[in-house]
């Protein structure tokens, strides 16, 4: 009866002892073919796109063994799991240098644009122009049948060409006071003459009112008693 038992222990252990070593090798060979398919995925050539190799997970199967044993009315069963190679599903790695297909965010449109003021520049103002009573009545010049030296010389008329008296005229300049003439009347109506330096010097000239305010042009004169003795400057009512 003790040798039925151990005989039948014995065959069991064998069993497990078999179970085992297919179960190891069945473990190698799956980590061979998973080196091998590795080795051939590296080893493709330049510019194939490269992909993940795929992954075998061993799955462990279920094995009955029946072992007849000595000993009537008790049967061992041993279970043996041995490895069945499969596979999953590779997942394609992308290729080097590959673009993202997503398409390009849509361009923004730029703020519009704010309405700018136009400022106008201001109108000039005008500057009114002095109306004055009297006017020039010809380009000033020496006169060459004035032979008495020195003086300003000159006649005042109406509109009409008539000479008018008692129109005062003012001749100065920086370096001399003022010098005053009135008009005469008669025969020599309208007409005046100031006496003034031998020096070659620049004067002004203007027609004055009764209170000294000018109601001219205000005319320069280059005096030179070497171009002539006296200058001729006439003037006339404008209205």
């Amino acid at each position: 009866m003790n040798r039925g038992y151990v005989f039948g222990f014995l065959i069991v252990l064998l069993v497990v002892i078999l179970g085992l070593y297919v179960a190891f090798t069945g473990f190698m060979s799956s980590r061979e073919a998973l080196r091998a398919q590795a080795a051939s995925s590296s080893s493709t050539g330049a510019g194939q796109v490269a992909r993940t190799p795929t992954r075998v997970r061993p799955t462990m199967t279920a094995t009955a063994i029946f072992i007849p044993t000595p000993v009537p009315g008790i049967t061992a069963t041993l279970t043996a799991m041995a490895p069945i190679t499969g596979t999953e599903p590779a997942v394609p790695a992308e290729p080097a240098g590959a673009t993202s297909t997503e398409p390009p965010p849509p361009p923004t449109e730029p703020p519009p644009a704010q309405p700018t003021e136009t400022v106008s520049a201001p109108a000039p103002t005008s500057v009114p122009v002095p109306s004055y009573a009297f006017r020039l009545a010809g380009p000033p010049a020496p006169d060459p049948n004035w032979s008495i030296c020195c003086y300003l010389i000159g006649t005042i008329r109406d509109a009409a060409g008539n000479g008018l008296e008692g129109i005062q005229v003012k001749a100065f300049n920086e370096w001399n006071p003022p010098a005053l003439a009135t008009t005469k009347g008669g025969g020599e109506a309208g007409q005046y003459n100031i006496p003034i330096g031998r020096d070659v010097v620049s004067w002004y000239i203007v027609v004055i009112d009764a209170a000294g305010n000018p109601i001219s042009p205000q005319v320069q004169i280059q005096f030179d008693p070497n171009a002539g003795s006296g200058y001729r400057v006439n003037w006339q009512r404008a209205y």
